[in-house]
């Protein structure tokens, strides 16, 4: 008779162990043949992986969204009415382009006014200068009339920038991202009318634990992907560091340069990626999950061989946490198969048996 015990699981593949056991006449067990007494490992295809070689980035992780570098809020530079809006949200713009244009029934005629008072004032102040030079008017008549010409070029110069600024130009060239007026609405002075971004370069914004922030400097390489991205992802630039850490999370804002002058890529979209710190080329590597600790510290990876079990300690070098793989320095050929995962119950020598692997 045959008794059978389940002793573990491996990623979904039974572990059984199958002990044999032969009963005497006496109803004693005899001592079981030692082919009979090792236990016997099932692993399923996903339970192993081959040895390989592969491109690797390590780095920080980080994570965020893609702004514009540039943001300009327009804002009302008069009180008054808006006679015409000229441009929509999503349309691109020219620097100095006219965006929108206010009434001028009243600013017209307080520029027309401004400039005939300066012009008075002015023949005022030339008649005063020959009138002196005659002995007919002091000193002080004549610094009088001045005083009367700056203050009149003064007004006639606020009533024309009021004329000027009737006409809303863009400062700069982009997008219009935001448009909040209408015409024939009635804003005050300071009231939001358009919102302008220039997507030319966008700007990455993330944090990154404390301890990483002087891993790297200025300049750091630092690459992105994420939905809405190019799907060979896109590269960057640490701009700028912050110089304090947030008081709550103990992480470091940085900001990333991302050029965007082929337009490929919309703002506010979430990415994620790396502040890369070192790149390997063709690296020796093997899945996260194949490399253990010993209890010396040591790394080890679990492999199969004629069958059977074996550990070999090995030396490692980069970690990509993207692609999930580690360099393997030293200590596998390559081209070796190793466990993956959880590893309860196995042990060297094991015999094993991988099921469902094509090969």
């Amino acid at each position: 008779m045959k008794r059978y015990q389940v002793v573990g699981a491996l990623a979904g593949a039974a572990l059984i162990v199958v002990v044999a056991a032969r009963l005497s006449g006496r109803g004693e067990a005899a001592t079981p043949a030692a082919d009979d007494a090792r236990p016997a490992v099932m692993l399923g295809a996903a339970d192993v992986a081959t040895v390989g070689r592969a491109d690797l980035v390590a780095g920080v992780p980080v994570s965020g969204t893609l702004q514009p570098s540039v943001v300009v809020r327009i804002a009302s530079p008069v009180p008054e009415v808006v006679d015409v809006v000229l441009v929509k949200e999503g349309q691109a713009v020219q620097g100095r382009e006219v965006l929108a244009r206010f009434r001028t029934d009243a600013l017209q005629p307080a520029a027309l006014s401004a400039n005939a008072q300066r012009r008075m004032a002015a023949s005022d102040y030339e008649r005063n200068q020959n009138l002196f030079k005659e002995g007919a008017v002091s000193q002080r008549d004549v610094e009088n009339a001045e005083v009367a010409l700056r203050a009149a070029e003064a007004t006639e110069a606020l009533a024309r920038k009021r004329l000027d600024d009737a006409t809303v130009r863009a400062p700069v060239a982009g997008v219009i991202s935001r448009r909040v007026v209408e015409s024939g609405d009635r804003v005050k002075d300071g009231d939001l009318m358009f919102e302008l971004v220039n997507a030319t370069e966008l700007e990455f914004e993330a944090s990154v634990p404390s301890e990483y922030a002087g891993s790297f400097g200025i300049g750091a390489p630092v690459v992105l992907a994420g939905p809405g991205l190019p799907a060979e992802g896109v590269s960057g630039r640490v701009a700028r560091i912050n110089a304090t850490a947030d008081a709550a999370t103990r992480q470091v804002k940085i900001y990333v340069g991302v050029s965007n002058r082929r337009g490929r890529m919309v703002a506010g979209l979430f990415a994620t990626g790396r502040v890369v710190q070192r790149e390997v080329r063709s690296a020796l590597a093997v899945p996260r999950g194949a490399v253990r600790g010993a209890d010396d510290g040591k790394p080890y990876v679990l492999i199969v061989l004629d069958g059977r079990i074996a550990r070999r300690d090995v030396t490692v070098g980069a970690v990509d946490d993207v692609a999930g793989l580690v360099e393997i320095a030293a200590g596998l050929a390559g081209g070796e198969t190793v466990v993956v995962g959880p590893a309860e119950g196995l042990r060297p020598e094991q015999p094993v048996t991988i099921t469902g692997r094509e090969g």
